[in-house]
């Protein structure tokens, strides 16, 4: 309470008094100086308790005069014609100063402790602010906002960053956005008043924890970007490991047959050229599909990977892939069975194509020659479903806990790529790619994609 308000307080509390001793004068022959004395201590600790101990103690002196000059015998004068009065009067004097200082005393404990808990209310609801943020403009802006509705500033900023026209007609105060040896900004803050010492401290502590939430936040992405560039080293190391075996062999077997064409030119029958020439061919292909592979992983894990997404066929996609397969092993090696009522799918079409391609190439390659893979269409409460059905040997336990892992050998030694490209790709449609066993022998591969509920509602009830 400031002195402006201790004035105005004083002046109420006389006046009080004033009205208590008109009453007690009028009743002075009814009632005994005890129980004046006791309405007035009464009043006494009232306003200690709501203003503090300077109005009280000058409420326990003007109350002590008042019993004094109006209600002790002589009347309307300072002597008193009975001594035992004058103890009286004493002890009212001690007990209502001690009374009032006690109240006073409690008044200010109960307001310091309203004090912390809503200096604790304020700093919890920054500190879970900042701890939901993973920008430091959030950051600031959290700051700002509880220094202008909790503490009540005129103004606050964040310097550099703020294109407010600043203001300096009030107490202005500048406190460093300090974590550890680093320097986010400056607060920028002013009231109304000089603070006072616990209103201070407040501020301090909520810039403090501004501080280290933005400390947070930047050892936060460090560690990102430390984890980015690991995955990014060990996709190198993977990468070089590759081309250090498996784009080796198709390199040596094209420039060996390379090299017997030009020096055995004139002792090959044209039988053996087209046979070294078709080598050539296919090892090209390999080297040109792996090194595609190669480029669309760095993709997926570089997050670089951009969607074209529209509502597309999973049929179209399927007879897509089974004619590429025809056209390159002229035989019928794809069953596919599709329901009349299968939706669309919001998918991106090319994308979609080379995922199904790649484990459809994989299923084929352990495929027994008399039979054929089938593909089977389905659909589910929220998913689209691809079931590509492969009757060759199962796969272990082992095999299907890696087998979606870049760079992973498999049988053969042969290096995988193709599955994973093909799983980076549906889940990036927010879909999954599983692997069941085949009833029987073989392996299942599950592709689900999620249907665009309003379209799966205005199909069905088109085709109904």
């Amino acid at each position: 309470m400031n002195s402006l308000q201790q004035v105005r307080v004083s002046i109420i509390a006389l006046l009080v008094v004033a009205a208590i001793t008109l009453c007690a004068v009028l009743l002075r022959d009814t009632l005994t100086l005890a129980n004046f004395t006791m309405i007035y201590l009464l009043f006494v600790v009232i306003v200690a308790i709501r203003a503090g101990t300077v109005p009280a103690s000058l409420t326990a002196i003007v109350s002590f005069m008042c019993i004094n000059f109006f209600l002790v015998p002589p009347f309307y004068s300072l002597l008193v014609a009975d001594s035992r009065e004058v103890l009286d009067l004493l002890v009212f004097l001690i007990v209502a100063s001690i009374a009032g200082r006690l109240a006073a005393s409690a008044r200010q404990q109960t307001q310091e402790a309203q004090q912390r808990a809503r200096e604790q209310a304020i700093l919890y609801r920054l500190t879970r602010s900042f701890n939901q943020l993973t920008e430091t403009a959030g950051v600031y802006e959290a700051l700002t906002r509880v220094l202008r509705e909790d503490l009540y500033a005129q103004q606050a900023h964040v310097l550099p960053y703020t294109s407010e026209t600043l203001v300096d007609d009030s107490p202005v105060h500048y406190l460093l956005l300090q974590g550890g040896d680093h320097i986010y900004g400056t607060v920028r803050v002013t009231f109304a008043e000089d603070l006072l010492q616990h209103q201070l401290q407040l501020l301090h502590t909520c810039v403090s924890q501004a501080a280290m939430a933005l400390q947070r936040i930047d050892l936060a992405e460090r560690a990102s970007k430390s984890q980015q560039f690991e995955e990014a080293d060990k996709l190198k190391t993977a990468i070089l490991h590759a081309v250090s075996h498996d784009l080796r062999t198709p390199i040596t077997i094209i420039k060996t047959s390379a090299s017997n064409l030009r020096q055995f030119h004139d002792q090959l029958t044209r039988e053996e050229e087209t046979t070294i020439a078709e080598t050539i061919e296919h090892e090209v292909d390999q080297l040109d599909k792996l090194v595609g592979n190669l480029l669309d992983l760095s993709r997926l894990k570089a997050g670089a990977l951009t969607l074209n997404r529209q509502l597309n066929s999973l049929e179209e996609v399927v007879g897509d892939v089974a004619a590429r397969v025809w056209q390159l092993t002229r035989q019928e090696r794809i069953r596919i069975v599709f329901p009349e009522d299968m939706p669309l799918v919001d998918f991106d079409y090319g994308l979609i194509l080379q995922a199904v391609s790649n484990i459809v190439d994989n299923a084929l390659r352990y495929e027994p020659a008399e039979s054929r893979i089938e593909i089977h269409g389905a659909v589910n409460e929220h998913h689209a479903v691809l079931n590509i059905i492969n009757h060759g040997e199962t796969i272990t336990a082992d095999v299907k806990a890696h087998m979606m892992e870049p760079f992973y050998h498999g049988r053969a030694g042969r290096i995988g790529l193709g599955l994973p490209i093909a799983n980076g790709i549906i889940a990036a449609h927010q879909g999954r790619l599983m692997v069941e066993d085949t009833p029987g022998s073989g392996a299942t591969f599950v592709i689900e994609l999620p249907i665009n509920e309003v379209h799966h509602e205005t199909e069905n009830t088109r085709r109904g």
